[in-house]
């Protein structure tokens, strides 16, 4: 059990106890099948059984499922918390300062699990505060979803967001960001390959050279960290992936050449497909210039996504929640729902939201399955999420660790 796994078996260890679903039936996520009629017992945040005719302690809660879908607790795998998804998140987190940024960060987190995402990876906050955030979770000072704090992000002069960065220039510099991050209590790195589309910098050239690229890779890696890049353009993309960053964030413009060396090393696609549309559609809310490039960015985006599902490249689900004109978190509905649109099937959507971004955080052993030995994370809807997405809009109950979570509607 690695070091995040055991931290998301210790959260709310004070609120533990039993719980047991009855008659429900279970996405089997990994599978794409559903199986019904089941009960699902999670004892002390664990599940422990998952079959027919199940009996609990006598202290358990026991709910009904009849009727409804049972599902892992949904995983975001790109987010930004201190972020509000006003028009100018930046300048609403310069003007209210840190300490208020965290505490919205925390609020943001919490809002999210009441929604059904009960596990988050915050891929960029000031001064590396969602590491605090994270760890006010673990240690049950409050109760929220298991956050994946990555700190700051690791670019250099004239990069993309330094107002949540860490910027560095040259190999040496670089190294020594990703230790500091590291020593800070960060689970993994993020690092901008290119520009953005809210951002005065350009999108498509590589901001680092390769050489910057593989020696941040070489090194997370060495400290037993994954790297994940924000990059956009077939520059940029196709550095990332031969120095051999984990995870590419966003990925439009992707080449089918790269789509296809991306397949063979197992490097993820975490696409953000939303975001980038309702961006494309802000005219008169945001700057016109970083309108234009967001419809740039959508063009490509479609293409990309089509081509990376035809090649067979690993997907997870990431959506930006939190940056610029896309709304109160969370953004996974927003998500799910374009990825469905256009054209992967439901089934393989709902992967990417589980089992799959289980596996980017390395914690595939424990959470984004209903299986015996996994933490008690899980989502009960009406209707199968694997026969329409928007299922998970009809939310009845959700439970972190066993524990129900109220206050969802």
């Amino acid at each position: 059990m690695n070091e995040s796994e055991a931290a998301c078996k210790r959260t709310f260890g004070k609120r533990d106890g039993a719980l047991l679903v009855k008659s429900v039936s279970a996405l089997d996520v990994a599978k794409g099948d559903v199986v019904g009629g089941v009960d699902i017992l999670v004892v002390d945040g664990t599940i422990e059984a998952v079959g027919a005719n199940l009996s609990a302690p006598r202290e358990a809660l026991v709910v009904s499922g009849a009727g409804l879908f049972a599902l892992p607790g949904l995983i975001d795998l790109h987010v930004h918390l201190v972020w509000d998804g006003g028009p100018s998140p930046l300048e609403t987190m310069r003007k209210d300062g840190l300490a208020y940024a965290a505490m919205r960060g925390a609020a943001n987190a919490v809002a999210s699990l009441r929604r059904g995402v009960t596990t988050l990876r915050d891929v960029g906050s000031p001064d590396d505060v969602a590491v605090d955030i994270a760890r006010a979770f673990d240690s049950g000072l409050f109760f929220g979803p298991t956050v994946f704090p990555l700190g700051r992000i690791v670019q250099p002069t004239g990069g993309h967001v330094p107002e949540i960065g860490y910027v560095a220039n040259g190999v040496g510099e670089a190294i020594k960001a990703v230790r500091s991050i590291k020593e800070r209590g960060a689970k993994g790195i993020k690092m901008a390959s290119t520009g953005g589309a809210y951002g005065p910098e350009e999108i498509g050239p590589a901001v680092y050279t390769f050489e910057e690229m593989k020696a941040i890779a070489d090194e997370a890696h060495r400290l037993h960290l994954k790297v994940a890049t924000h990059a956009l353009g077939a520059e940029g993309i196709r550095l990332s992936v031969e120095a051999g960053i984990d995870t590419i964030e966003h990925g439009a413009g992707t080449p089918v050449e790269v789509l296809k060396e991306m397949k063979r090393r197992g490097t993820v696609l975490i696409p953000t497909l939303a975001v980038y549309r309702m961006l494309a559609e802000s005219e008169g809310m945001i700057p016109d210039e970083y309108v234009e490039k967001a419809k740039r960015v959508a063009a490509w985006h479609e293409e990309t996504f089509l081509g990376a599902v035809a090649e067979g490249v690993p997907i997870a689900l990431g959506t930006d929640a939190g940056s610029p004109n896309f709304g109160p978190h969370p953004s996974v509905n927003k998500e799910l729902e374009t990825m469905v649109r256009l054209g992967m099937d439901c089934e393989s959507a709902i992967a990417a939201a589980t089992c799959n971004a289980a596996s980017v955080l390395g914690m595939e052993r424990s959470i984004g399955k209903i299986e015996a030995g996994f933490v008690g994370d899980m989502v009960i809807v009406d209707g199968n999420p694997f026969e329409n997405v928007a299922s998970l809009r009809n939310i009845v109950h959700v439970f972190k660790r066993g524990v129900l979570v109220d206050g969802f509607n």
